[in-house]
């Protein structure tokens, strides 16, 4: 596990005034389960969003399985590798997009869950496999890829037999209990075949049986589908239970970082949390 999947680098990400990240630096090695916590409006999403490819840093760098594959350094910051004519005035950008990213092995889940609401369980989950498909439009239209269609119908069915959903695969997504909701979007990810999982308060709005079946059910997975996964969550049970290494972000800055127990005993975490008291 000493391997490298994730390194975030110096990133910011500044909305106009506000600066939503605050030069930013952390690691996820290969097999982990690590935690990104900190108060509503710490910048935890606006940093998934950078490292998926939602939004393009304001300075930075994101690396994934060894690969540079988001930079921005704005003039004035360039490395000084860069031989350009004009290194002085030249602003390096590589943003690619979201779907180039997932392709690259990293899938992630969001804040709000975000299902084909018309569609079944099973076909919210096979469209994910599009990313993974070799077919084309012509291909398609002539029915050329009816193997690999099949093939993936296969996959798709097994995968939610493994998640515990074959059972309901016919059922509309949104007619399912808010817990298999939440299930049925991280099936979708595993679709995509991520070498990175990127879950996003995947607890929220979960009853205390459904927490405790989800911190089983990541776990599950991790060791089921051999991934790597990276999560923002507020349900500190499950953070704690589960996390093997904990970022805090407050204010879009890194306070703290370490293992559960070191995070639960963190002054800098407790105030950030619980506030101080005017005489502190």
């Amino acid at each position: 596990m000493s391997s490298h999947v994730l390194n975030v680098e110096n990133v910011t990400m500044q909305f106009g005034g506000v600066v939503a990240v605050d030069n930013l630096n952390l690691e996820v090695h290969e097999g982990e389960i690590v935690a990104l916590i900190g108060p509503n409006g710490a910048g935890k999403t606006t940093a998934f969003n950078v490292i998926t490819g939602v939004y393009q840093p304001t300075n930075g760098a994101v690396s994934f399985l060894g690969q540079r594959i988001i930079e921005n350094h704005p003039q004035g910051k360039m490395k000084a590798s860069y031989k350009g004519e004009h290194a002085g005035e030249y602003s390096q950008v590589l943003a690619p997009t979201p779907d180039k990213i997932t392709r690259m092995g990293m899938a992630r889940t969001f804040q709000n869950i975000r299902l084909w609401k018309s569609q079944t369980v099973f076909d919210n989950v096979l469209i994910a496999k599009h990313c993974r498909s070799t077919s084309n439009v012509f291909s398609a239209a002539f029915r050329l890829n009816k193997k690999e269609e099949a093939q993936q119908r296969e996959t798709v069915l097994e995968l939610l037999e493994t998640v515990g959903l074959a059972d309901v695969k016919d059922e509309l997504a949104t007619s399912l209990p808010y817990g298999k909701q939440r299930r049925l979007e991280i099936a979708r990810a595993l679709a995509a075949e991520p070498k990175l999982l990127l879950l996003d308060e995947p607890a929220a709005g979960m009853n205390p049986q459904e927490t405790e079946e989800l911190t089983a059910f990541i776990s599950e997975i991790r060791d089921r589908f051999h991934l790597t996964v990276f999560l923002i969550e507020h349900h500190m049970n499950l953070v704690m239970n589960i996390s093997e290494r904990i970022y805090v972000l407050d204010f879009g800055k890194l306070i703290a970082q370490g293992s559960p127990a070191d995070i639960q005993n963190d002054k800098r975490v407790i105030e950030a949390y619980l506030g101080v008291s005017e005489d502190a």
